[in-house]
C-alpha cells in the first residue's frame, strides 16, 4: 500500500522532498524509485527555458 500511496502521489505532482517527509524515508535516495512516474515534470521545467 505505501507504494501504492506514494505513487498516486507523485503522478499527482506532489514533490519527492515531501513524500520523502511523508513516507519517513531518511534518504531522498529511497524516495527517488517513485522519480519515473512523473517524467512529465520534466518536460515542464526544461519548458520554462523556452
Amino acid at each position: 500500500m505505501r507504494y501504492d500511496f506514494a505513487s498516486r502521489l507523485v503522478m499527482r505532482g506532489v514533490d519527492l522532498n515531501t513524500i520523502r517527509e511523508i513516507l519517513g524515508h531518511s534518504d531522498i535516495k529511497i524516495t527517488m524509485r517513485y522519480a519515473h512516474l512523473a517524467p512529465q515534470k520534466k518536460r515542464t521545467k526544461i519548458n520554462m527555458l523556452d
